[in-house]
């Protein structure tokens, strides 16, 4: 289950990396005006940022569901003694 949660910090990680990478690219190589690439950059970063959420939802849910484990895992051998 660590490796899981690891996992999708990494790609959390990787994600918002390559997006400054990327960002950073489009502004040095694009062919085009100023306003159309502010207008592009701001479609991209709420791109991103949907992405993102939907990361760290799903880390929440993870995090959510092991710790339920636990806590049933914990009940019953409390409840054992």
């Amino acid at each position: 289950m660590a490796r899981k949660i690891n996992t999708n910090v990494t790609d959390a990680l990787m994600l918002v990396g390559g997006g400054v990478v990327g960002a950073g690219l489009a502004l040095l190589l694009a062919p085009q005006s100023g306003r159309k690439s502010r207008r592009d950059i701001s479609r991209f970063s709420r791109s991103v940022s949907k992405q993102s959420d939907n990361v760290i939802r799903n880390i929440s849910e993870s995090m959510s569901e092991f710790a339920g484990r636990v806590g049933g895992i914990t009940a019953g051998v409390l409840h054992k003694r």
